[in-house]
Parts: structure tokens; sequence; C-alpha cells
């Protein structure tokens, strides 16, 4: 499992075991994942996450059996520019440096971690300051809290929704890596029929929290959506009174029900939101709004890769719907990627 941060970090909890973690705070050239991953390798051999394609995890692995319990920090450099077998990773050919700092869970930590955990619930974007001069200083900053082993006040600086920002930087004459951690996506997916199911699941594994929405109560079971966070049942109108959305938050409409799609639109065009798709085609859509398609709304709904199928079609809106949380900006043609 990959995973987003909230994702790991709640397997973590979860587990109940020792664990390290290995974050990657440098990258310099080209590599699989960005700075800002993180992993953890857990006690009995078992890891949540990963930071490479495969190259580097038996190595870091190899490094953290002697950290459990013991509070211990190392920093690890990885090259991986050769392209022969006589390179390190076996010509992995990546053509970047990788720094990963490993971190073993001890119990200041672990404490940080369920505030993180805690804060992310409810919706609060995290800063993660880890000092470079003094691998064991470190802080989880939420707008009101902090937690962790720096004594100096970090203030919470403005970043856009979910933009990626991490990496090392000089901080008040100190060299920190910082990271914002942001909490999982909130996706509201209103339409529970049989094409919503494996959209739902990519979702998941993505990072988002699925929120399924629809009038059939014998579609909203955990048995059609078992990665599914909250099952909405009810008429749509009151089930769009019932919901409080906000900026961070995603729509997407699969209802495939003309009268339902258009109070629901009816409610979104009042709204902020992050992302908000309707599936069905361009003639359809203006029908429903009775006016040109606005900006704020994607249809037809996922990038044009000629998707054919449930499945496809649930990679393309996924697709979007991640180009968009990232700001990306967003092919219209396979001639252009």
């Amino acid at each position: 499992m990959m995973g987003s941060i909230p994702q790991l970090v709640e397997k973590l909890i979860e587990s109940g075991q020792a664990a390290v973690l290995a974050k990657v705070i440098h990258v310099e050239g080209s590599a699989y994942r960005k700075e800002g991953a993180w992993m953890f390798f857990l006690e009995d051999g078992s890891r949540i996450g990963m930071l490479s394609g495969g190259c580097l995890e038996n190595d870091l692995q190899s490094r953290t059996k002697e950290m459990f319990r013991t509070g211990s920090v190392k920093i690890c450099e990885f090259d991986l520019r050769a392209e022969d077998d006589l390179g390190w990773g076996r010509g992995a050919g990546c053509n970047g440096v990788v720094t990963v700092m490993l971190r073993d869970v001890d119990a200041i930590f672990n404490e940080s971690l369920g505030f993180l955990s805690e804060q992310l619930k409810q919706g609060r974007p995290v800063q993660f300051v880890q000092s470079l001069e003094n691998e064991y200083g470190f802080c989880f900053a939420s707008s009101s809290e902090k937690r962790g082993t720096l004594t100096k006040f970090f203030s919470i600086a403005e970043m856009h929704p979910f933009q990626h920002s991490a990496g090392r930087k000089w901080i008040k004459d100190e060299f920190f890596y910082h990271q914002w951690i942001w909490p999982a996506p909130s996706l509201y997916l209103f339409g529970a029929g049989a094409d919503a199911r494996p959209f739902a699941a990519l979702a998941t594994s993505v990072g988002y929290s699925v929120n399924v929405c629809d009038w059939r109560e014998s579609n909203c079971t955990q048995e059609h959506f078992p990665t599914a966070v909250s099952f909405n049942i009810g008429p749509i109108h009151e089930l769009l009174n019932r919901i409080t959305f906000t900026e961070l938050d995603s729509v997407v409409i699969m209802t495939h029900d003309f009268q339902a799609d258009q109070q629901i639109l009816q409610t979104l065009q009042n709204q902020k939101l992050l992302y908000a798709g309707l599936l069905g085609s361009k003639k359809r859509t203006e029908r429903l709004l009775d006016h040109p398609i606005p900006e704020w709304l994607h249809s037809p709904i996922g990038l044009s890769i000629g998707a054919d199928g449930p499945e496809e079609i649930a990679v393309s809106i996924i697709a979007e719907m991640i180009a968009v949380r990232k700001r990306r900006t967003i092919c219209t043609s396979l001639a252009s990627i």
C-alpha cells in the first residue's frame, strides 16, 4: 500500500506495533517519490507505504533492524543515477539522489502522530517541521496547537488547499525540513449504482474519504462500497440540506436521474468546492442547466482518454480530480500528453 499520510498514520496506529518512520527529505534530480513521501517499517517485518519502486525498501529495512525502541535517528543518501548493474540498486537508473531520514517512533513521536491523526480527522492541515541541525528536534503544528520537541513556535503560513509543499529550507537562521500534511480530501459521491463502485474504490486508494449519497437504501451497503466512510440515504433535497460543503470537498454526480441531477446542480452553483463533476454528455448537462456549462463544473467528467466501461471511466475521473487538486494543467488530448 502506498497510501496518503493520513492513511499510513491510521494504519500504524491500528497496528499497535513498534515502528520506524522513513521519509524522503530531499531529492536531487528525478526519483520515484518526491520530498514528503512517508512509509513505516514495523517490528514484525511488515511495511506500511512505499518510497520507491522497490529499489530502496530492502536496504532501508535492513538499517531499521537495530533502531526499534531506541529513539534513534539516521539519515541515508542513495545515489540512483547509475544505469548499469555495477551501480547501487542494480541499475535503477532513476537519475536522482534521494535522501531519506529514518526515525524510531518512540513515545514522544508516537504521541505526536496521535495528535497529527486527530487534527487531520478534524479537517485541519498540519505543518511538520524537522530540524536538520538537531535531528531529534521536530514539531507538528496546526492552526491552534503543536506537539513535539522543538521549543520555538512556527507560525502557520497560508497555502493553497492540497498544494504540495515539502523540502529543506532556512527558517530563522536554522536549517529545517518543512512539510504540509493535508487531511484526506472528502469526496461526496451522488449515485450508488453499479458503475459508481469501481470509482469509489479507486478514489479511496488514492486518498479520498468517500461519502456515498443516494435515495436507494439497497444500493448503499458496505458490500457494494466497502471503502466508504459514510452513507447518506434519503431524498436528494434532504441530503443536500444535511451536508455542509467546504472548499476542500469534491463532488461527483453519477445518479443517472435527470431531476436528481438538477437538484444537486442548483445547490452546488452556490457552493465553493475543490472539484465538481457530472457524468453525462455536454448536451445533457446544458439541458440540465438551461445555459452553457460554467467553469466550476467538469462535464463531461474526466480526462478525454477514450475511456470505456466503469473501470476506465473511474480512471479518467480520478486523473482529472488529482490534476485539479494538485493544480496541474490538464491535457485535453493524447497528443499533448
